[in-house]
């Protein structure tokens, strides 16, 4: 999925995620749960680095572990809504609803529904 780079900066700022916990993360919603071997070749990314981002995206909420080596994200809505939520306990900031990241939530819901409705 394509993207332009107003989102990619989105989820480097507002929600604080790598280049790399970003690209995995919009790999996963837009082709469904994936294997951690599909993950890295996918990327060209060595598997215990491909580990080491998904096991951050896990703590961040943003995708589970279905099964030994087998990822996938939760729904846009709950994961990119819920990790700015928990960006704004960890610094203190009120949180309120922010349009911006709503939108980018809805704007991922195509894909996700359509990698999971194959």
């Amino acid at each position: 999925m394509f993207l332009n780079s107003k989102y990619y900066t989105i989820f480097n700022t507002d929600l604080q995620l790598s280049n790399l916990e970003t690209k995995i993360f919009l790999l996963i919603i837009n082709q469904g749960m994936l294997k951690i071997d599909q993950i890295s070749l996918e990327l060209n990314l060595d598997k215990s680095q491909c580990r080491e981002i998904i096991e951050s995206l896990i703590k961040k909420n943003m995708i589970i572990e279905y099964s030994k080596n087998l990822f996938e994200s939760y729904h846009p809505r709950f994961a990119i809504i819920n990790r700015y939520k928990r960006l704004c306990l960890e610094k203190n900031i009120p949180w309120k609803k922010n349009t911006v990241i709503d939108n980018l939530a809805v704007i991922l819901e195509q894909p996700f529904e359509a990698a999971r409705t194959k």
